[in-house]
């Protein structure tokens, strides 16, 4: 029976439903960026671990400046200087002062730092003009972070700053859920190596090297079973080895109806459940979803444009749900046309564009000719505008939603 053609939404509801969660893997903290981390993170330690200089300045009791004025300075006698990573052992008196540099260990008996450029020096005396207050310039122990504090939350990106902070707490390694594994076989007896001469009928693989881009943007991992001819057992070893190497399978091509596209056939023979073939999106109507022993099919169009839509579109939302992700498809926002846009009633299309923000209100730009084959459109583009499907041409000045793409 065939399957009926389904909407953008129906889609993503039906891959994210059975898009599974994947293990908790323990990596060191270099490896995890971008993954999302798997346990809640305690500070083990006091930050900063001392009372410690903001500036660099000197030491002093507070005190000791109580009258201070311009009219009646105060002189104390510098006892020494403090750099950071070392510590005074002796403990400040009144009337005394420790030169100290920024990020240093504030002595004992110290309680303020006055700046270096808010004072005189005369040989060993400190000239001040002013009233101090008590802990002006000092970060107190503790003061970010206590132990067994709360430091970073399950389910965090972790990001570049959070692998500071986990360095800062004494953490090497973390608990982070596993990136999937996604097998990529390409078809098509059209298609030759880039690095070849193409001749009469044949295209260079560029679908290949795109989505290993894509799934490397994403921070996933990938199995290239490389180029397979359109041939239907060939195919279907070929699945079926990437069905039990891998969380997520991807096709390039051989997912319509042409007399060498065995996709659907393939997946009946090996009992997968497919999901859907058709999806109300232009371009990239030809996708199959398919499921088997809980790992993901995605048959993508061979049309350069189409399969990057499709992947962006659909495969994205299953890699985030899988990875621990929140937000498993992007934002959309409203964007007013700077250009006219062509199109046709039936389906969604996503038309590519450059969106620019302009007195606080993003305006999308025409690209070029949006032909599914077309990737110099695409390197053009930084976004898309999206058309309702009961929407034919728009013109210059309408409001529609859009997005950003490869974000």
């Amino acid at each position: 029976m065939k399957l009926k053609m389904i909407k953008i939404s129906e889609a993503i509801n039906i891959i994210t439903k059975e898009a599974k969660l994947l293990e908790v893997e323990k990596v060191h903290i270099l490896s995890s960026l971008n993954k999302i981390l798997a346990e809640d993170i305690y500070s083990k330690d006091n930050l900063p671990s001392f009372d410690k200089s903001a500036m660099d300045g000197y030491a002093i009791k507070s005190e000791d400046t109580k009258n201070c004025e311009s009219k009646n300075p105060v002189e104390l006698r510098i006892k020494g200087i403090i750099k950071a990573g070392d510590y005074y052992e002796e403990e400040i008196k009144c009337g005394e002062a420790i030169k100290i540099m920024t990020g240093a260990a504030v002595p004992r008996g110290a309680n303020a730092v006055i700046e270096i450029e808010k004072v005189n020096t005369v040989k060993d005396k400190l000239i001040l003009n002013s009233v101090v207050k008590k802990e002006n310039n000092i970060i107190k122990m503790g003061e970010e972070i206590e132990i067994g504090d709360l430091a970073i939350q399950k389910g965090k990106m972790i990001r570049p700053a959070e692998i500071g902070l986990l360095a800062s707490l004494g953490y090497k390694y973390i608990h982070v859920y596993k990136s999937p594994v996604i097998s990529l076989i390409i078809t098509g007896d059209e298609l030759i190596e880039i690095d070849e001469e193409p001749f009469m009928g044949k295209i260079r693989n560029s679908n290949e090297y795109s989505l290993r881009a894509l799934i490397d943007n994403l921070n996933g991992k990938y199995i290239s079973l490389g180029v397979v001819s359109d041939d239907k057992n060939i195919l279907k070893e070929k699945i079926k080895y990437a069905f039990e190497n891998s969380d997520i399978v991807i096709t390039s091509g051989g997912a319509s109806v042409g007399d060498y596209d065995f996709i659907e056939d393939v997946l009946k023979e090996l009992g997968a459940d497919i999901k859907f073939t058709t999806i109300s999106i232009k371009p990239g109507k030809p996708v199959t979803f398919a499921v088997y022993n809980e790992k993901l099919f995605f048959g993508l169009p061979g049309n350069p444009m189409s399969i990057i839509t499709a992947f962006e579109e659909f495969v994205v939302p299953a890699v985030n749900k899988m990875m621990g992700k929140n937000n498993l498809v992007k934002e959309e926002i409203t964007v007013v046309l700077a250009d006219d846009f062509k199109g046709k009633k039936g389906r969604t299309k996503y038309v590519y564009a450059d969106i620019i923000k302009e007195n606080g209100r993003y305006y999308a730009y025409n690209v070029g000719s949006q032909c599914s084959n077309h990737l110099i459109t695409l390197s053009r583009a930084n976004g898309i505008v999206i058309i309702p499907a009961d929407i034919g041409s728009v013109n210059k000045g309408e409001i529609l939603n859009g997005k950003f793409i490869f974000k």
